[in-house]
């Protein structure tokens, strides 16, 4: 598929704040064709790739504002093949252990009762199909900063609770996985666009002879091309799409808008 990728997102500060600084994870990593970021106020002063292989832009902002905003934009290629490279080393123990966001005695109880019969890719079905049923869809019910053990008891969450619970049931299973977030075009290929206030999370196991197999906790489905992968690591931490500080007090609030056009599907309407 390709797609064209437009996300916005907006800071409000009361009182105004004089200087700040960010660290941005919105860019696609995927087969890129074209891609760019505009900020203001402020400038990217940097780009880097993280441990993670995730990349980094670091943005300035060094005058006195009362909002901030950025806008990336890309336009990408997305395939339904599976990431083959096997985990290097240092992966392959950061991603079968603990984490701060993903502790594996939070699902103990779980981990018995949803992994307990069949072979052990089977208990990664059966968990996959688990979540979507155990849990609901619920906006607002949590926030990033909601603990696995709170997920449970509420019995209700969003993308990013789900990944980090089957995350959890994963390494308590002795599985490598990691956290992904990145941009979903969740609908048919047939239709042209979708809207949407944030970007997506979902899981990549690796499964000696297949590779990196894309699942999404959330719809209990495997991730296909409509998945577009920004940033990968051992949970929500090491891929929050914004991260800095301000020079100031006072109270913040934030805005997120994503649009992702079907470029070809748009095309061949144009045609007929």
């Amino acid at each position: 598929m390709r797609l064209e990728i437009s996300y916005r997102t907006r800071y409000a500060y009361d009182p105004p704040v004089a200087r700040g600084l960010s660290a941005l994870r919105v860019r696609p990593g995927l087969k890129v064709l074209e891609a760019s970021l505009r900020c203001s106020p402020g400038r990217v002063s940097s780009t880097y790739t993280d441990a993670w292989g995730t990349t980094v832009d670091i943005v300035e902002f060094d005058r006195l504002h009362a909002v901030s905003q950025f806008e990336m934009r890309a336009t990408v290629e997305t395939c339904l093949q599976e990431r083959d490279d096997p985990p290097t080393e240092d992966e392959w123990y950061l991603y079968r252990h603990d984490s701060p966001r993903v502790r594996s005695v939070a699902v103990e109880p779980l981990a018995w009762t949803v992994g307990n019969e069949g072979g052990a890719w089977q208990a990664v079905e059966s968990a996959l199909a688990w979540i979507p049923q155990r849990f609901a869809y619920q906006v607002g019910a949590t926030d990033a900063e909601t603990t696995i053990e709170e997920v449970i008891g509420i019995g209700s969450g969003v993308c990013q609770d789900f990944a980090h619970v089957f995350l959890a049931l994963l390494r308590r299973w002795g599985w490598c996985a990691r956290y992904v977030s990145g941009y979903l075009f969740s609908t048919s290929r047939e239709a042209d666009r979708i809207e949407a206030e944030a970007m997506h999370a979902w899981v990549e196991v690796y499964r000696p002879g297949a590779g990196w197999v894309g699942l999404d906790a959330t719809s209990g489905m495997l991730a296909d091309d409509r998945y577009v992968a920004v940033a990968r690591g051992r949970d929500y931490d090491d891929v929050r799409p914004v991260r800095g500080i301000i020079n100031g007090k006072g109270r913040q609030t934030q805005e997120s808008r994503l649009e992702i056009l079907h470029t070809a599907h748009l095309s061949q309407q144009q045609q007929q």
